[in-house]
């Protein structure tokens, strides 16, 4: 099955009404957070989802832990015991909330780049944490004769990949029924070069230029991960740098007065481009598009892009694509292409 996901965030501005349901296989639920061994909060509106389930048995709903600049991971995985309890924790929360699985959303195994605690041994602590956290989905699938996902959202970028696994080999994707590969946010708040954030394939030579879905997806190939364990991101919102040099003409690659950190959603982008279209272009080398006016670059995925990563994923026969986050596109335009292109199978009651 072609797997059509979608983030949605428990704080986020949506009603049950709104969710496309019928473009959807998969709603993954943000976020749990890990207090000690313990997951939190208590959610506010996954009855809403779960009413949609009721209705439509055929969509999943996973559980999110985690998420940029979360802690608990390090400190929750770090011992035997922390590990047990923690997994306790998580089983019995997803069967609180009537979850069909859980998504690890843990940024990143041994590296502190969001600042969170990082250990030399976290990545040797996380496979043990997803044997673990198998066996007992597993056992709660033969006590309640249901099917428990378990997935991971992963780095796009080889260190990130690399700092998961303490063998180079990637086991903890065994225990996995696959992987969101976050192919957005390749660049962003760190540089000053107006930069494709989500673009799916290499657009230069350098290190720099060369990230893309395309290069996370052959890193994984080659590290003999099988393609229906590959699920690859896209992005309801864009990167935005702004104040250029008068002279600037392209904008892609030009350095900005900022960094990328501004975001803006595909709500208001997309009325940003009906307004302007004449500031809009393609690249056809990174198969992604962006906007830039002289003053302001910003990087996104439109329907274009979005109908360029599908074919991809058929052509490699990928696992399917996943969203970032509901909210930011109340259009719907980004998630029906993809499951027009991708086909999902629940079309409609």
């Amino acid at each position: 099955m072609t797997e059509v996901i979608v983030y949605l965030d428990d704080n986020s501005t949506w009603t049950q009404a709104e969710i496309p349901w019928q473009n959807l296989t998969c709603i993954n639920y943000a976020f749990g957070k890990i207090s000690g061994t313990t997951i939190v909060p208590e959610l506010k509106k996954i009855g809403l989802i779960n009413g949609l389930k009721r209705a439509h048995p055929e969509l999943r709903t996973c559980l999110s832990i985690g998420g940029w600049s979360t802690e608990g991971f390090s400190d929750g995985v770090a011992t035997a015991a922390s590990r047990q309890a923690l997994v306790a924790s998580i089983v019995a929360y997803c069967q609180r909330y009537d979850f069909d699985g859980v998504d690890l959303d843990w940024e990143y195994p041994g590296m502190d780049l969001a600042g969170i605690k990082a250990r030399p041994d976290d990545a040797a602590h996380f496979l043990a944490f997803v044997q673990a956290l198998r066996q007992a989905l597993d056992q709660a699938e033969n006590d309640h004769s249901r099917r428990y996902w378990l997935t991971a959202a992963i780095g796009a970028a080889k260190p990130l990949l690399d700092t998961m696994s303490p063998d180079d080999d990637y086991h903890y994707l065994d225990y996995l029924d696959f992987v969101n590969v976050m192919t957005y946010d390749l660049r962003g708040s760190w540089t000053h070069e107006a930069s494709h954030h989500t673009n799916l394939f290499s657009y230069g030579d350098t290190d720099f230029t060369a990230l893309s879905a395309d290069q996370a997806v052959l890193n994984l190939l080659a590290k003999g991960v099988s393609p229906d364990k590959i699920v690859i991101g896209a992005a309801s919102y864009s990167r935005d740098w702004f104040g250029f040099p008068s002279e600037t003409t392209s904008g892609l690659g030009a350095v900005a007065a900022t960094l990328g950190t501004a975001t803006t959603d595909y709500n208001q982008l997309r009325q940003l481009i009906a307004t302007h279209p004449e500031f809009y272009h393609w690249d056809e080398q990174a198969q992604a598009p962006y906007y830039f006016d002289g003053q302001r670059f910003s990087s996104f995925d439109d329907v274009r892009s979005i109908k360029a990563k599908a074919d991809y994923i058929r052509q490699h026969q990928l696992r399917g694509m996943m969203f970032w986050e509901y909210s930011l596109d109340h259009s719907g335009e980004l998630l029906a292409t993809a499951a027009a292109e991708l086909r999902a199978p629940n079309q409609g009651s």
